[in-house]
């Protein structure tokens, strides 16, 4: 009888430990844009802090726009060269959830996002 109850017990354990494991709690905090000159041309990297580790990522896949960001997105993480003379500003932007979609539309993830000013001005 003793053995049936330490299986029943390391039996609960383990399903336990695998149901904790099993939920991905990481999500998409932040995200920055730093400014990298290539040459005579300004180009941009986004880098993304996450609530859990990896906690940094650059370059962190993102969609790259000008304000207003449009009403879908596709992740890149290729730098983003403006074409001057370019609007302001220029907006990245990536969905909260590491797991959604490369693309798709904005109003069905939640989109994180960070702008930064043109250096066409």
């Amino acid at each position: 009888m003793n053995r049936f109850w330490a299986l029943i017990v390391l039996a609960s354990a383990a399903s336990l430990t695998l149901s904790c494991g099993s939920s991905n709690n990481r999500h998409l905090q932040s995200i920055t844009i730093d400014d990298n000159l290539m040459g005579a041309q300004n180009s941009f990297v986004a880098t993304g802090t996450y609530s859990a580790p990896a906690i940094s990522v650059t370059p962190l896949p993102v969609s790259w726009s000008y304000a207003p960001p449009p009403g879908t997105y596709t992740l890149t993480t290729e730098p983003f060269t403006p074409q001057c003379p370019a609007p302001s500003p220029i907006v990245a932007s990536a969905p909260m959830d590491p797991n959604a979609p490369s693309s798709g539309s904005t109003s069905s993830v939640t989109m994180i996002m960070q702008s930064t000013a043109s250096p066409c001005l």
